[in-house]
């Protein structure tokens, strides 16, 4: 195996998060597979209900259906709540938020046919105004109270557009009006981020934790370590060189951090940063993967949608701004490196570069058959989940004859 540099044990920060017990702790596993299986249904066409095809709203709602009721779940209504039971009203509230989606859901067909987002039946309008309301509530847990205080007086504009001053005034809509575009129409809650998630990021995240959980973590940062580590410097252009591969690969901040940075961030201490700059080193570096291709940030994924073009072309047009961001980063540390006459660690002590490759070629063979789909087969929204496929099954041949070997 090969060896990365000694670390402290990293300790779980605390979190706003409730942690989930008992029967409730399966439930965010059953709705990631239901969300799972939905996907790949729809986006490969799998016929899973034999004789019935999800209208476009009808997917979006169901699955806003699986996951919206989690944040009643997992984020408390207040800092004085639980954070390892749930209580009843969180419980009923869940409950709401998921037969409201599912009615929505049933009532797809109606919605389209009969233009429901421009005049809708009375109890349609009642159930638009709950709906409104706890997407509200969600907000305010899940965002935070800045995030909440925008998407309330956003949501309300409608309603007072035609008192707004010049460019931003418009013809005022009546409440109803309003609660019904926002709950039905394909331009709020339907609109491009959700569409953009269900019908592409679902897949990259997939790809994402398969590509966490298989150890591809590990191996970017060996693979840095090894080639970077001993130079000057060496960690924090370590912590560049790792994020920047982590992050074209999973497209998360958070998990380029809790993959690159426990080991990156240490590293760069022992050898004389302060914790500050270390900190920020492995915060730069680690929010520059969600930029760099061929997995970007779901940001990327909303501005195809929005523009209505290939991701692809998104992902290409990236290259050359994110290769400038992380080589401005990695002149700056250089730099900072000889000012302070900052060493790099000891060979010795650094994984080898014949063995870190040996030990995980199938993650660099996963990366090319991805960027094949994207690049040359404009497979966008099935390319994840088919490099996730060829990950497992890959990873699993390889462990298999690691252990074999071993015997």
């Amino acid at each position: 195996m090969t060896n990365t540099p000694n670390t402290p044990e990293v300790v779980d920060e605390p979190t706003r998060r409730r942690t989930l017990t008992g029967l409730w702790a399966l439930v965010p596993y059953i709705s990631a597979i239901a969300v799972l299986l939905l996907s790949i249904n729809q986006l490969f066409n799998f016929g899973f209900f034999v004789g019935y095809t999800f209208l476009s709203n009808q997917y979006a709602y169901i699955i806003a259906g699986f996951l919206l009721p989690l944040i009643f779940l997992m984020w408390p209504m207040t800092s004085r709540s639980s954070k390892t039971s749930v209580p009843l009203y969180d419980g009923i509230l869940a409950a709401i938020m998921m037969g409201i989606c599912f009615y929505f859901a049933y009532s797809s067909e109606k919605i389209l046919d009969e233009g429901w987002e421009y005049l809708a039946p009375e109890h349609a309008v009642y159930m638009s105004y709950l709906f409104w309301a706890m997407i509200f509530e969600c907000t305010r847990r899940a965002g935070g109270i800045a995030i909440f205080a925008i998407v309330v007086v956003i949501s309300f504009y409608p309603t007072f557009a035609d008192v707004m001053p010049g460019p931003i005034a418009g013809a005022a809509a009546t409440l109803p009006d309003t609660a019904i575009f926002h709950t039905m129409s394909s331009e709020s809650v339907l609109g491009i981020p959700l569409r953009a998630f269900t019908n592409l990021v679902i897949g990259f995240l997939v790809f994402g934790v398969a590509l966490q959980y298989t150890g591809g973590g590990k191996f970017f940062i060996n693979f840095a370590f090894a080639l970077l580590g001993h130079v000057r410097g060496g960690p924090a252009k370590v912590a560049i060189f790792s994020s920047g591969l982590m992050g074209s690969m999973s497209g998360s901040v958070i998990t380029n951090v809790l993959t690159t940075g426990v080991l990156s961030i240490p590293a760069m201490r022992r050898v004389g940063f302060s914790r500050s700059y270390a900190g920020g080193v492995e915060t730069c570096a680690s929010t520059g993967g969600v930029l760099m291709p061929p997995i970007m940030g779901a940001t990327a994924f909303i501005m195809a949608t929005f523009l209505e073009i290939p991701y692809i072309d998104i992902a290409i047009a990236a290259i050359i701004p994110s290769i400038l961001y992380f080589f401005g980063l990695f002149i700056q540390i250089d730099a900072y490196a000889a000012k302070n006459d900052l060493k790099g660690l000891p060979r010795e002590e650094l994984p080898s570069l014949k063995q870190t490759l040996k030990e995980g070629w199938h993650f660099i063979a996963v990366f090319v058959i991805l960027v094949w789909l994207l690049v040359f087969l404009k497979q966008e929204s099935v390319a994840p989940f088919y490099a996730t496929a060829m990950l497992i099954i890959i990873n699993q041949i390889f462990l298999t004859a690691v252990g074999v070997g071993k015997m």
